[in-house]
């Protein structure tokens, strides 16, 4: 966890002389932003997160997930404890009176099913009748009371809540009479209660119906019927009521939709707006306190994802903005929610659930050390040992798992667990491969410790394989197909190589062309077409027994060079060569083609014949164009009958680039007449 776990207790304290924020749209306060990096959220194992509960008894955190028919069960610091399967339609959750049971609806079930607190498996399930389908549940004057939705009627849903008592031999199910009352609730209505009202239950609509939104309605449920106190719209402009909790001292409902309301409980229909503006609120919760930590849907860098009110203030105290953790999908707030011991938790929503805490004291987590030998010997025992310290530590016979990653194993090998005695741990392991071997030792985490992991690595000799390939130095025509051989000596488990090419002048890393499992004779081969310079590597990835291997060969590639005579009147032969004819007034004219590349040149070599020797004349550089065209014309004064010839060159390095190997062009030949 970061160092500054105590910024939401010094921000209360600091009220509004702390720094100024933007919370929503339109509205500044006195508080400043904490930003939580992406490293501290848990991705939580659910599809859909329908309710969360806290037992502070155990120190557990129970999340319903109706779409996976799951319920996850975490400790504090987001480890995942305990998953229960096959639940689907679970939804809402609470915790009985006396923290022994867990009680969830079951919307698919038509039930309200009961969980061991302690074990979190069930123990019970209480049919609520085929018409019912429950969302919430609450527990309240010695009964279990849900908030469900009943059949599809001519007027459209229908909206109630209804009893589960448990305390006689059998379960008494009871549906609220609304033509007693005249409620009306449109979808399934929260149901709400809290330890501080025991006998005090309050029924919200949910909907976004144009007659019930917003409105709320208390009961007193201490005796056989529930009686109704009061009635009245919790949140204005006739919003939906998002959430909704029940105020520490038992008195009043606090409801979030267009922000954060107060209604009294003896008097629904007055309400008090709680937060700075009537920006969106879609989650809220209310610590022991009083204070209120709202979730606000905003993605700006300068406006928080939860804020957080001191207790009677509408400035907020405290902000805080997690970091984005998946590409597509910004961390909206999904719910917000406190322990009695002063953390604060987050569920955001994207396209996966995360959980972070934000406030509050730092969950504890062990830190295991881990001490592996630096080296050791395939095959032979070895001994690792290791310590657990830190500000919480792990009872003696606590296991711990060891997983063991080596290259037969990459994604790792759970191996026998470790116990841990005095603070301490040991367990011995045959390596069966070399090459560097790491042993993890974890702690999957308890309710009062997060979990933890450490590591060592030992190092396991390998011997090194023969590898070689050929065509090292040798030089081709451009366009040449190629064949180079790569050959492998013995290895143990792996007899494939991989091939990677890397063309002069081409800015990218090499990449593979292809994985080759090599013959018997542990040969494998790749054909290619060289138009530049290439460097062909061949790579042994290793296994267990021998190390990785590498060699490469550099390809030389010549260029093709063509040469174009211009300004000539014939052709003709002389002896058994072909000459180019020109009149002694014409200046011969050449055009070079060539593979262009960035500031390549061209040296055209011209040689006349004398005294039974070619000899130079001249040499000029010329720039190749775009096209691959490099033009020259030699202007001189020539005598008839002389014998010339010329030709273009590369030359590697020194015209303009390296990409090929150093090439001449054919001479041609020409001679003058008058």
């Amino acid at each position: 966890m970061r160092l500054s776990r105590t910024a939401l207790a010094a921000a209360v304290l600091a009220g509004s002389s702390a720094v100024a924020f933007v919370v929503s749209q339109g509205s500044a306060s006195a508080a400043e932003i904490e930003a939580v990096p992406a490293a501290e959220a848990r991705l939580l194992p659910v599809t859909s997160v329908d309710d969360v509960l806290v037992d502070p008894v155990r120190r557990h955190i129970l999340i319903s997930d109706h779409e996976s028919g799951r319920l996850v069960v975490t400790n504090y610091g987001g480890t995942v404890l305990a998953r229960r399967e096959g639940l689907p339609g679970i939804r809402g959750l609470v915790l009985s009176g006396d923290a022994s049971t867990i009680y969830a609806a079951r919307t698919d079930a038509h039930a309200v099913v009961a969980f061991d607190a302690a074990t979190v498996t069930q123990k019970a399930s209480y049919p609520l009748g085929d018409s019912v389908y429950p969302y919430d549940v609450a527990v309240a004057g010695g009964k279990v009371w849900f908030g469900y939705m009943g059949q599809w009627g001519e007027g459209g849903f229908d909206g109630n809540f209804g009893s589960l008592d448990l305390s006689g031999a059998e379960p008494v199910v009871r549906l609220h009479d609304k033509s007693s009352d005249g409620s009306a609730f449109y979808l399934a209505p929260l149901v709400v209660s809290a330890p501080a009202a025991p006998n005090t239950l309050v029924v919200a609509d949910s909907s976004v119906n144009g007659e019930t939104s917003g409105t709320a309605v208390s009961y007193d449920v201490s005796g056989g019927t529930e009686a109704r106190i009061s009635a009245g719209a919790v949140v204005g402009n006739r919003d939906r009521t998002h959430q909704a909790v029940l105020s520490p001292d038992g008195k009043a409902l606090i409801s979030a939709a267009w922000g954060a309301w107060r209604s009294p409980l003896d008097d629904l229909a007055a309400r008090d707006m709680l937060t700075a503006d009537t920006a969106p609120v879609t989650t809220l919760d209310v610590a022991a306190d009083g204070r209120i930590a709202v979730g606000l849907p905003n993605s700006s860098a300068t406006e928080p994802n939860v804020a957080v009110y001191p207790a009677g203030s509408r400035t907020p105290a405290a902000g805080f903005q997690v970091a984005k953790v998946e590409q597509y999908a910004m961390p909206l707030p999904h719910r917000v929610f406190w322990e009695p011991e002063g953390r604060l938790f987050y569920i955001s929503r994207g396209d996966q659930y995360h959980f972070w805490q934000l406030g509050g004291p730092e969950f504890p987590a062990p830190t295991i050390t881990v001490d592996a030998p630096a080296t050791g010997v395939r095959g032979q025992a070895l001994t690792v040992t290791g310590t657990i310290s830190g500000s919480v530590g792990l009872p003696d016979g606590t296991e711990l798992n060891v997983t063991r990653t080596d290259v037969e194993s990459p994604n790792g090998k759970a191996l026998t667990t470790a116990r841990v005695e005095a603070g301490r741990f040991g367990f011995n392991d045959v390596p069966p491969a070399g090459g560097p071997v790491k042993y993890t030792v974890s702690f999957a985490g308890s309710p009062v410790a997060d979990a933890a992991a450490g590591s060592d690595t030992v190092e396991i000799p390998r011997a090194t394989p023969a590898l070689s390939l050929t065509g090292d130095k040798a030089v081709y025509t451009d366009g040449q197909t190629v064949t180079v051989t790569a050959t492998l000596g013995t290895t143990h488990t792996n007899r494939t190589v991989e091939f990677y090419t890397r063309r002069a002048g081409d800015r990218v890393n090499p990449y593979p062309v292809q994985t080759v499992k090599v013959n018997s004779a542990g040969k494998a081969s790749l054909k290619l077409e060289l138009s530049r310079n290439t460097t062909v590597t061949v790579k042994f990835a290793g296994d267990g027994r021998y190390t990785p291997r590498s060699v490469a060969s550099l390809l030389y590639a010549k260029v093709k060079i063509g040469t174009g005579v211009y300004n000539d009147y014939r052709t003709g032969k002389i002896g058994t060569r072909t000459y180019e004819y020109f009149r002694t007034s014409a200046d011969p004219k050449f055009i070079h083609t060539v593979a262009p590349y960035p500031n390549r040149t061209l040296r055209t070599v011209v040689q006349y014949y004398s005294g039974g020797k070619w000899k130079t004349w001249r040499t000029v550089t010329t720039k190749v164009s775009a096209k691959g065209y490099a033009s020259l014309t030699v202007e001189g004064t020539y005598k008839a009958g002389v014998k010339w010839r010329a030709r273009a060159e590369y030359l590697y390095g020194t015209s303009g680039d390296n990409v090929n190997y150093t090439t001449a062009g054919t001479w041609r030949y020409y001679t003058f007449t008058k």
